[in-house]
């Protein structure tokens, strides 16, 4: 398979990631915060943006260098510990405990800082990378900045994956000798 029918079809993964992530805010707001239909999205989510992840940074690797790559593995490793705490709740159900511990606490800790701290670097280089259209960097500090907005905040997060996505998989990207090489 060729490099770029693969990246093709990892912006597709990331577009869907962005669609199940989205689909976290109206669950959140029908059946309540932490529901299993919230959840279920949340995992499916997670999953994918581990693995689309990829795609976004592959585009502008060259330009995005070492920052990107950083970045890149930041917002990954945050979201496969964020699967796991996911998971957990699945696993253990009506057992978990009420409270959770100092483990677990630390660990959605450094999930959320690492996430957002990749988000925030990713952010910084594809902007100046210009690679992406400008909007998707307006998407990326929007998303970051509803972050106080609790069940709306999946709904931004995953609009800015819809449209990383989007533009890797149509390649309407900014500079398109570079993302087409």
């Amino acid at each position: 398979m060729e490099w770029r029918t693969v990246v093709k079809w990892l912006g597709m993964i990331c577009l869907l990631a962005g669609l199940a992530r989205m689909g976290m805010t109206p669950c959140a707001l029908i059946w309540g915060s932490d529901s299993p239909q919230e959840l279920t999205f949340g995992f499916i989510a997670c999953v994918l943006m581990s693995v689309g992840t990829i795609g976004t940074y592959l585009v502008q690797s060259r330009e995005t260098g070492i920052v990107g790559f950083g970045a890149t593995l930041l917002i990954i490793i945050g979201n496969i510990i964020i699967t796991s705490m996911v998971w957990s709740v699945f696993a253990l159900g009506s057992l978990a405990p009420e409270d959770p511990g100092v483990f677990v606490v630390v660990t959605r800790l450094i999930s959320m800082v690492g996430t957002m701290l990749g988000t925030l670097l990713f952010a910084i280089v594809t902007f100046r990378a210009r690679v992406y259209p400008r909007w998707i960097v307006a998407l990326h500090v929007l998303m970051m900045c509803t972050l106080v907005l609790d069940e709306w905040f999946a709904f931004f997060w995953g609009l800015s994956y819809v449209g990383m996505g989007y533009v890797i998989w149509t390649g309407k990207f900014a500079n398109k000798i570079t993302a087409a090489s």
